[in-house]
């Protein structure tokens, strides 16, 4: 199997349209919003993030009006034409949960680069198209199957995120890997944990809580069975290594 990270890496710089789907907490959107940025002219990142939910108008990607310091009103543009404008990078993070009226405004800026074109509601009536170097990379924590034609068909480009993402895991210490990318990854949806209970759990340890109590808070009933799953592992890594260092001794 091909490793995601690696095809995400590919897949940056050469494809306009992405879709990152897997479990969620795997490192989506740190992979969208952080893998081979470009930069503005003032040196900040050309990336700009949303996270969709029933309640995102499609103003909070086109624009709107707001009243300024001299009381009249004047338009800002939402954060999908900040990119289309400056050629940046803009990062869909949920797109299933999007509205309709979001969607409809989706499937416009997602349209090929060679006809996309919009008419803002402001009082100009400007029309704009996006810049050179602008992309979309989208995340969802369903499979792209689930989504609607119109939008799935908008992305050539969709990767399975099956694995967590590095940088995650080194937040924890090394002999804990095993349990987290297991339960992170598992496919009984009632079983999987996210890689932010895991964090939460460790916060509550460095705070000074004992494992055992730190794990009853985070996962209640599962607490023992995750603290055996990890003292087995470290017993596992135990006697690897004092067979690899027998087998060297020998030799």
């Amino acid at each position: 199997m091909k490793d995601c990270w690696k095809a995400i890496d590919n897949a940056i710089g050469y494809s306009d349209r992405i879709l990152l789907y897997g479990p969620p907490g795997t490192g989506k959107t740190y992979a969208a919003a952080t893998n081979k940025i470009g930069y503005t002219m003032e040196g900040e990142p050309n990336v700009y993030q949303i996270t969709m939910t029933e309640d995102t108008a499609s103003a909070n990607l086109e624009g709107f009006y707001k009243p300024n310091s001299s009381g009249s009103f004047e338009w800002h543009d939402g954060i999908a034409i900040q990119a289309w404008r400056r050629g940046g990078r803009l990062v869909v993070n949920e797109i299933d949960h999007a509205s309709p009226d979001a969607m409809t405004f989706l499937h416009a800026i997602l349209d090929d680069k060679d006809i996309a074109q919009l008419t803002l509601n402001n009082d100009n009536k400007e029309t704009v198209r996006p810049a050179k170097g602008f992309t979309v990379i989208a995340t969802t924590n369903s499979l792209p199957e689930s989504l609607p034609m119109a939008l799935k068909d908008r992305f050539p480009v969709k990767i399975n995120v099956d694995k967590i993402h590095p940088k995650a895991l080194e937040m924890f210490p090394k002999s804990w890997h095993g349990v987290i990318n297991d339960t992170s990854l598992s496919e009984d949806t009632d079983q999987r944990l996210s890689i932010r209970s895991w964090r939460e759990f460790f916060e509550l340890m460095d705070k000074g809580l004992k494992k055992e109590d730190a794990s009853e808070l985070i996962f209640g009933e599962r607490a023992e069975e995750l603290l055996d799953a990890v003292t087995l592992s470290d017993e596992v890594n135990i006697n690897e290594t004092e067979l690899n260092n027998a087998t060297s001794e020998e030799e």
